[in-house]
């Protein structure tokens, strides 16, 4: 634990703290002794998290409750961690809908656009300098398995996870001189809030808490993880297919997966 805060401490800045993927990324760096600033839209969810980690960890915490998707959603997590050394960011904030790409509301695809792709974007821009000059730290981004390949009835969040998969890949190979582990998380089905709100059931689902640990024991030791067998069998076998197969192989998971026409 002291190396892992050597390494990524003294402070971690989790978005998407209130729920699922990310809350198990600030329970769990939390547990190995990184203080943490906390960074999702409900605040008594941030709160609660907050005291909790406190008192179970005897750590710090600061809360930001700001949605990624405004403009300056940058200047309040600016404010709050002027003065604190940010050494482990997780971009864990995701947001999800399915159905036909022309039937979608246009908030909704603005809004996956905004905190899919642009808000990991501008958060990593904004702390890696400073990682980088330390000639330590690490960033953490969760794309999906879904980025592997274009998904019909859920194009425009493979095209997203697509994004964060190839951002993470490359910045992994930029910084790797630099000292900065940069690592692109890619899990299949996990059991959290996402699945309601993207209206999906739970097949094949993982625990996010096992996620979330298989994760970090890779961190400095792997650009890209798929957690779970399943999974990383399946991206394996992607390889060997024609993108046509993998696509249909992926629509027809996703359209028995959907909870809502």
């Amino acid at each position: 634990m002291t190396n892992f805060v050597q390494r990524y401490g003294p402070w971690a800045l989790v978005t998407g703290a209130s729920s699922g993927i990310g809350r198990e990324f600030a329970r769990q760096v939390a547990a190995r002794g990184l203080n943490v600033v906390l960074v999702a839209r409900r605040a008594d969810r941030l709160a609660a998290l907050a005291d909790e980690l406190a008192m179970r960890h005897a750590i710090d915490t600061r809360v930001v409750a700001v949605d990624l998707c405004h403009d300056a959603f940058l200047d309040p997590i600016r404010a709050t961690t002027t003065g604190l050394e940010i050494g482990l960011l997780v971009n864990s904030a995701g947001f999800s809908r399915t159905g036909p790409l022309l039937d979608m509301d246009p908030d909704d695809m603005t809004r996956m656009l905004n905190l899919n792709c642009r808000a990991p974007l501008l958060l990593t821009r904004q702390f890696g300098p400073s990682m980088r000059a330390r000639r330590r730290g690490g960033v953490v981004i969760v794309a999906s398995v879904a980025g592997f390949v274009g998904t019909p009835l859920w194009s425009l969040y493979a095209a997203t996870k697509g994004f964060d998969l190839l951002l993470g890949e490359g910045l992994a190979a930029e910084l790797r001189g630099d000292g900065v582990d940069v690592l692109t998380l890619a899990p299949g089905t996990t059991r959290t809030e996402f699945l309601d709100l993207a209206g999906l059931g739970d097949f094949m689902a993982l625990d996010a808490a096992d996620v979330v640990a298989h994760a970090l024991s890779r961190l400095g030791r792997a650009d890209v993880v798929v957690p779970g067998w399943f999974y990383r069998g399946g991206t394996f076998a992607m390889r060997f297919l024609p993108r046509g197969v993998n696509r249909a192989v992926f629509g027809r998971l996703l359209a028995a997966m959907r909870t809502e026409e």
